[in-house]
């Protein structure tokens, strides 16, 4: 989770919070098919706070640009300057009728592969739909509202909870 502030930090400061490779893995299923990049949100392990706050963020400010630029402002701040207050588990936002969502949810975990940086992480992880009233839902959606001004409502936010025991690092880190 270091590794992902680090590359999101770096995103934000210099990308313009553009996703980059590492925020955007490949899975694969466990019947050995790949699924496209999908394009990963780190909540916060208590996102009702911020949830609620990119909410208001996105109802206050009607223009787009004015938007992104806030919340730019907070990922280049101190946002993802102490891992140990991000969740786990990453969650991705999907339109209701996507067939990769739906591929998801069918098999209920992946491995995903995340590579930016000579660096590459290969990560087992299970798979559920979140409800639309789950704090973790709620950032997700809220995050990627300030990113995209046609974003609508009908969506499914999925979380991808990591089986750390059976992750690893190529090159290994140590530690």
């Amino acid at each position: 989770m270091r590794w992902q502030c680090l590359i999101r930090q770096h995103a934000a400061r210099r990308g313009d919070g553009r996703p980059t490779p590492g925020m955007r893995p490949r899975a694969e299923l466990p019947d050995g098919r790949d699924v496209d990049a999908i394009t990963t949100v780190m909540v916060l392990a208590e996102p009702a706070d911020m949830a609620t706050q990119f909410q208001h963020m996105h109802r206050i400010t009607p223009e787009p640009l004015d938007r992104y630029e806030a919340v730019i402002k907070i990922l280049q701040g101190s946002y993802y300057q102490v891992p140990d207050e991000f969740s786990d588990r990453l969650t991705a936002l999907f339109s209701s009728s996507s067939a990769t969502a739906e591929r998801f949810v069918a098999a209920r975990r992946c491995t995903c592969h995340y590579e930016q940086f000579g660096q590459a992480y290969v990560v087992p992880c299970e798979v559920d739909m979140l409800a639309p009233d789950a704090a973790a839902y709620q950032a997700t959606y809220w995050h990627n509202a300030l990113f995209n001004p046609r974003l609508t409502t009908d969506v499914r936010v999925l979380a991808f909870e990591p089986h750390w025991d059976r992750a690893h690092a190529d090159p290994a880190v140590p530690g």
